[in-house]
């Protein structure tokens, strides 16, 4: 689910207005802020004058529970859409990211740099 309301208030827009600016109709960004596409997700932020990271970024992250401190990553949310050789990945927890980056070694081989 995309949070807008901070980008919205940053750039003195409705959701009304953001619908016109992205070029959707103001039921497709509802539907599109609850399960976006990747292409909304390009055209609200494109809107909003943001990246598409900083789009999906997680808002708030709540580490204590009842006043009790957690694990480092035990309560993280992760946003993260990979496009690797034109597959299309959407890990939502550490462990999935892990879990497409071993993938994509195996499959791809290290990366060198230079």
């Amino acid at each position: 689910m995309l949070n807008v309301d901070k980008f919205l208030k940053q750039n003195g827009m409705n959701k009304s207005q953001l619908a016109k600016k992205a070029g959707l109709k103001q039921a497709n960004l509802y539907a599109g802020l609850r399960n976006p596409t990747l292409q909304t997700i390009q055209k609200i932020s494109k809107a909003l004058n943001v990246t598409p990271s900083e789009l999906l970024a997680e808002q708030e992250c709540n580490n204590t529970v009842k006043g009790k401190r957690l694990g480092k990553f035990s309560k993280v949310k992760l946003n993260a859409i990979i496009l690797c050789y034109g597959e299309h990945y959407e890990p939502s927890s550490l462990q999935e990211l892990l879990n497409v980056c071993k993938t994509l070694k195996d499959k791809y081989g290290e990366v060198k740099e230079g």
